[in-house]
């Protein structure tokens, strides 16, 4: 049987933005510790996010 393998491409610019947007959403922690609200927040529309792109994907 031949073993079928998708070929997987990552995006080089999302992942840097990605990247940059994480970082300044700890510099924005670092500042101001009371708004674990905000990053909870951003930190679930990112995990929706995923989790569409996942359904979207199968």
């Amino acid at each position: 049987m031949p073993v079928i393998v998708a070929d997987a491409a990552i995006d080089t610019a999302l992942v840097t933005e990605l990247l940059s947007l994480v970082k300044s959403c700890m510099s924005l922690f670092s500042e101001f510790p009371l708004n674990v609200l905000l990053i909870a927040s951003l930190a679930g529309v990112a995990f929706v996010i995923f989790r569409k792109a996942k359904g979207a994907a199968k």
